[in-house]
């Protein structure tokens, strides 16, 4: 029996080239080409698996995917390389997959299948992302006192100098406390410092607020900005 996919687009041009490639194959079956724009349209009574267009990691992107998984869909994002911070966001609202438009047709074909029995599927790039991620996972907890005051200082985009002072330490010590900061989150991206800074009530000061519900919902809530 074929597998029923549908395609949800932002560019027409993607669009009609996965459709091209998708109709190729006998075990496929292409019951809905739809733009993004009209993701509520979709009829969800086949049970289709869902190849998601994505061009920046945002908010609406994770708000597409919950909608998508509240019909009972599978989804599979194609997309660019995301943040670590939004893969994470995206596994727990439930996403099916992840290819990287960098990627072939073997590894999509892979994907569907992979979902289709029911298994979650990310093409290598971003199974590394997350097995470092899942590595460097207990280093989290482990920051030190001093690491923490860095980080505060990160998130609220202070510089090197001015951190260095309100601590009583050199710029070189703060450059080593943000380089061991950035080695434990295995990454360079502030939103994820934001997010960790947040959730573990490092950020004291009440006039601060970085993330729309971040005073109630510590940084449960998949809008940023």
């Amino acid at each position: 029996m074929a597998i029923n996919i549908s395609i949800i687009y932002k560019h027409l041009l993607w669009a009609d080239s996965l459709n091209a490639l998708l109709r190729r194959e006998d075990s496929f079956h292409l019951s809905h080409v739809l733009k993004v724009d009209h993701i509520a349209s979709l009829n969800h009574r086949f049970k289709d698996i869902v190849l998601l267009e994505a061009t920046y990691p945002n908010a609406e992107l994770v708000n597409q995917v919950i909608n998508l998984k509240k019909n009972k869909l599978q989804v599979i994002v194609i997309g660019y390389h995301l943040d670590n911070e939004f893969i994470d966001l995206l596994l727990v609202k439930g996403l099916d997959g992840f290819v990287l438009k960098t990627c072939g047709k073997a590894n999509l074909f892979e994907a569907i299948k992979n979902v289709h029995q029911g298994k979650k599927y990310f093409c290598a790039p971003i199974a590394e992302s997350l097995s470092k991620r899942l590595y460097n996972q207990s280093d989290k907890n482990t920051l030190t006192t001093r690491e923490k005051e860095v980080l505060v200082g990160l998130v609220c985009f202070k510089s090197t100098s001015n951190i260095a002072r309100q601590m009583h330490i050199s710029d070189a010590t703060v450059r080593t406390h943000r380089k061991n900061i950035m080695r434990k989150f295995g990454s360079k991206n502030y939103l994820g410092l934001l997010r960790y800074a947040c959730r573990e009530g490092l950020l004291q000061t009440p006039d601060e607020q970085f993330c729309v519900g971040c005073r109630n919902k510590r940084c449960s809530s998949p809008h940023f900005g």
